[in-house]
């Protein structure tokens, strides 16, 4: 009897052993799902929330600007097209579960348009990239995606650059050089977001930096943007 005790007892303690090594682990996982199920969440978030933005700049004139009403660029009947692209996403009656923050995300809209069958933005045949600036990128944040979430520079070049574009409009010809068609209009939107762990272990700094920086963005046909002549033929 006092065999099968030992014998019941050297189990015992042996499954607390095997749980103490293996609890860890299954925490460690549980606690890992949580963490990149957050951070796909975010992502898929500002992903949809660029593609509706773009669905909405594409039925709109990027140059047209009535100025903004009583109710600000948000809340008006007046269309801004920039600005009114980006309310589509920071306004949480259309996004309810994405909250951009001012001093770290960004959103920002590029409008590309091509007359004749070349693309190089010089605008002195009609090629054009909106806005028309040094970098062809309309910020809402103050630039907030040439900063880092920590506020450090991280890079003053769009990510879509302008051979990229030319990519995008082009069809590939026999000769393998792209060859944007003529006529053709297309709009960028983009998100910038600063996604932070919800639980910020520092143990999962080393698989998923926190504050880590996600971006989406979307191209679409955007008939409206090529100007119309004047006056019209």
């Amino acid at each position: 009897m006092s065999q099968l005790y030992r014998n019941f007892g050297e189990k015992k303690g042996q499954s607390f052993v095997e749980l103490a090594i293996v609890l860890p682990l299954l925490l460690f996982m549980l606690i890992g799902f949580v963490e990149v199920g957050a951070l796909i969440f975010n992502y898929l978030s500002i992903m949809d929330a660029s593609r509706e933005a773009a669905r909405f700049a594409s039925e709109h004139d990027p140059n047209v600007f009535e100025g903004p009403g009583v109710g600000g660029y948000c809340g008006d009947d007046k269309l801004h097209f920039f600005q009114d692209t980006a309310c589509v996403i920071t306004d949480p009656d259309f996004n309810p579960d994405l909250s951009l923050d001012p001093a770290v995300d960004d959103v920002t809209i590029s409008v590309f348009w091509v007359e004749g069958n070349t693309f190089d933005l010089s605008g002195t045949d009609g090629d054009k990239r909106l806005p028309n600036d040094a970098d062809g990128v309309w910020s809402l944040y103050s630039e907030n995606w040439t900063r880092n979430c920590d506020g450090s520079p991280h890079s003053t070049t769009p990510f879509m650059q302008n051979a990229e574009v030319n990519d995008k409009l082009g069809t590939l010809e026999a000769a393998g050089t792209p060859t944007p068609p003529p006529n053709k209009g297309m709009v960028l939107v983009e998100v910038y977001f600063c996604h932070h762990q919800i639980l910020g272990l520092p143990i999962l700094n080393q698989f998923i930096p926190d504050p880590i920086r996600l971006h989406a963005y979307t191209f679409m046909p955007a008939p409206l943007v090529k100007p119309t002549p004047t006056p019209i033929p």
